[in-house]
């Protein structure tokens, strides 16, 4: 379709990809680190500016409230707590910068006639990428109660589908911890033996750590097999050019 007067939205839209450009460039604080607990405040983790786990700590006396059974899920919940706290810093660095202004000098001249010819593929990724983004950065749910009273041994309980999990096993063998891409989707902590029963506080956060370790490092080594797991990465390059990404997206010639 050939329309003079439809260089005015192509021009709105440049601007729009210039914002979305400033929005998707915003660089995590390297140096940032981000903390969240559990529902009991016993249990505490630390994630980077990139997401990952990087720390741990459990209160001397985790075990007179929370059921040793349950401290996976106690810890999950409290790296799900920091990964929050996470995205609320970027969302926040995000307002800041769609604050920016974000139109494009307004032509000199008259435009020439534009001819547009939408990429239905470059449209389907760029709605697929938005939906990912909303998943990567969505709240996590919260996780279920687990006080030493809560717990429930219900076996009717239904259990839902995962693919396979990258796992790590930390040094002693206690702990081990499955990722889902790049989130925490299962710890399991060994409790069929005297373990955490015999070990201190910082032993157990100790083992957590090295098990957290151990799942990264496994997933680095597999990461070029796999397609990138950040939807925001690839929406950073697909943007990092706004004319170059507006004139592939409706087809110009520039």
């Amino acid at each position: 379709m050939t329309t003079p007067a439809g260089f005015e939205e192509i021009h709105r839209l440049a601007g729009e990809a210039a914002r979305l450009a400033r929005i998707f460039s915003v660089e995590p604080d390297e140096a940032r680190t981000f903390e969240g607990h559990d529902e009991t405040e016993l249990v505490h983790a630390e994630v980077d500016a990139n997401g990952r786990v990087t720390d741990f700590r459990l209160d001397r006396e985790w075990d007179e409230t929370i059921d040793p059974r349950l401290l996976g899920a106690a810890v999950i919940e409290a790296v799900n707590a920091a990964t929050a706290a996470r995205v609320s810093s970027w969302a926040d660095r995000v307002a800041d910068a769609e604050d920016e202004p974000a139109e494009p000098e307004p032509p000199r001249a008259a435009p020439e006639p534009v001819t547009i010819n939408p990429s239905a593929q470059t449209i389907e990724n760029l709605l697929y990428l938005l939906h990912r983004v909303g998943q990567e950065t969505a709240p996590p749910e919260p996780a279920r109660r687990r006080d030493r009273d809560a717990y429930d041994d219900d076996e009717d309980d239904a259990v839902p589908v995962r693919k396979r999990l990258t796992k790590g096993k930390s040094e002693g063998g206690h702990v081990v911890v499955g990722l889902d891409g790049p989130t925490v989707a299962e710890v399991q902590v060994e409790t069929d033996t005297i373990w955490v029963g015999t070990s201190n506080n910082l032993e157990v956060a100790s083992e957590l750590r090295s098990a957290f370790d151990a799942a990264y490092r496994r997933a680095d080594e597999e990461a070029p097999a796999r397609r990138s797991d950040s939807a925001v990465a690839e929406l950073q390059a697909m943007t990092a050019d706004p004319q170059e990404f507006v004139a592939k997206l409706f087809g110009l010639d520039r």
